[in-house]
């Protein structure tokens, strides 16, 4: 018998069933519903969610809806700093040269349970302090025009310290927000973002209220033929400066802010023109700040420490501008604080600043030049009875010999960035010229009337 012609035939016998089977069955019940599933999958297959990454976005989880999303952003911001100080200052004897992980931050945002409930959570990683949760919030903004917010968050004040310290066209904020790395000025309280005095709450810091919690009502108004032409902001929060701790009193933080954009609404977080703006971009903005604090104790004129129940009151307000074209930017800030202790025989400190800031692209959205210029009173008329009084403290001169008077803080800087991919991968460089000017104690007699220092810093960012 020849096999290879049975299972020949065998096949064809086989094949030739199955061609004549299929259409019989295409009207059986069981296989019509087969196919129905098949088809429902395809189509469920269609409305899955959307994972992805991309450095400008992170990770991101996306409902097809868009009613559920979830990003995902990492921030390295690295900082090599060397200060060359003038001996004037004595705790200033050293040179500074110094590593540091300037940022590390962890960010959440997105929506949920729809596009009208919006949340943002931003955590500080840094390894100088434990983990710290910056901002944790959430809004409503189903009407662009009214919305609220709910959760921490920074106080919508100055402009400088709004704009975000990931988004800058440069290496750092100015001495107008108190960004300084190292020990500068040195000799006295120290000059951070929002430094208080231990005992008396005076700010020794920078002109800003930095981050609370609490509750703020904002929105964007369209008019004069601009969507956004106002935007408002006003809220009430726990106080100065607050971590997560609470309230020991039923005193609290009251704020109001507007801008107005003549050729509409702008991201305010952003500084420098790295998109060059093809058209005009302005923005005017006043703010105004009411804060108040239940202390018992105080320093006297001659520093030393008292008990009483009193309260200090804070008031202020801020000026501000925003201006981009075709990659060139202009910012600037002003503003001023008044500080009083209510209380018999309580003392009233003042204080003020501004800065300008100034940058152009000369090769659009990837080399910039900037250059800006800060000037900070810590106290306006300062004496050193009000320097004792308010926690500012004198400031050792001539290897410790005598005591002057802090009078202001000045910053002259110039700067060069190179964008790789704009702000997710950046590269930024300057040179700042660091003035503090004394006055002399009555009676006695300085070796100099100002204190100069150079500092060079080179930042790198990385953020996906």
């Amino acid at each position: 018998m020849d096999f290879k012609k049975v299972l020949v035939n065998l096949f064809l016998a086989m094949f030739l069933s199955l061609c004549l089977t299929v259409p019989a069955m295409a009207g059986d019940p069981e296989i019509e519903q087969l196919k129905a599933d098949v088809k429902k999958l395809q189509e469920e297959s269609k409305k899955k969610v959307e994972v992805g990454a991309t450095m400008k976005k992170g990770v991101y989880v996306r409902t097809p809806d868009g009613n559920y999303l979830l990003k995902i952003r990492l921030a390295l911001q690295f900082h090599y700093t060397y200060l060359h100080y003038d001996e004037l200052a004595t705790a200033n004897a050293e040179d500074q040269s110094l590593f540091s992980m300037r940022r590390s931050r962890l960010i959440f945002n997105g929506n949920a349970p729809n596009k009208d409930w919006a949340y943002f959570v931003h955590l500080q990683l840094e390894p100088t302090g434990a983990v710290n949760l910056h901002d944790a919030n959430f809004t409503w903004k189903k009407y662009p025009s009214f919305q609220v917010q709910i959760g921490r968050a920074k106080v919508p004040y100055t402009l400088e310290f709004w704009q975000s310290g990931l988004l800058e066209n440069g290496v750092d904020r100015s001495i107008f927000t108190g960004e300084n790395e190292g020990n500068w000025p040195g000799g006295n309280a120290a000059m951070k973002t929002s430094t208080e005095d231990s005992i008396t709450k005076f700010p020794v810091g920078g002109l800003t209220p930095f981050r609370s919690q609490g509750l703020q009502l904002q929105g964007d108004i369209d008019a004069a033929g601009q969507k956004g032409f106002l935007q408002y902001w006003a809220g009430v929060f726990n106080g100065w400066d607050k971590k997560g701790g609470f309230n020991v009193d039923d005193a609290l933080l009251y704020v109001a802010r507007i801008s107005i954009n003549p050729f509409g609404k702008y991201n305010l977080f952003l500084s420098g023109d790295v998109d060059y703006s093809e058209t005009p971009k302005l923005c005017l903005l006043a703010a105004t700040i009411y804060n108040k604090e239940r202390l018992t104790k105080y320093r006297t004129t001659t520093g030393s420490t008292a008990s009483a129940t009193y309260d200090a009151e804070t008031t202020g307000y801020t000026f501000g501008e925003v201006f981009r074209y075709k990659g060139f930017s202009l910012d600037t800030d002003y503003a001023y604080e008044r500080f009083e202790q209510d209380r018999v025989g309580g003392n009233t400190f003042e204080r003020l600043g501004y800065r300008v800031n100034g940058g152009y692209f000369f090769i659009p959205k990837k080399w910039e030049a900037v250059a800006r210029y800060a000037y900070v009173e810590r106290m306006d008329d300062n004496t050193k009875e009000k320097s004792l009084a308010s926690g500012l403290g004198l400031v050792s001169v001539g290897g410790g010999t005598d005591n002057a008077i802090e009078d202001n803080l000045q910053e002259y800087s110039v700067g060069l960035n190179y964008y790789i991919d704009k702000h997710a991968l950046k590269v930024s460089a300057d040179y700042s010229y660091l003035v503090r000017e004394f006055d002399a104690v009555p009676g006695k007699t300085i070796s100099g009337d100002k204190q100069a220092d150079n500092r060079f810093r080179i930042m790198a960012q990385w953020f996906f």
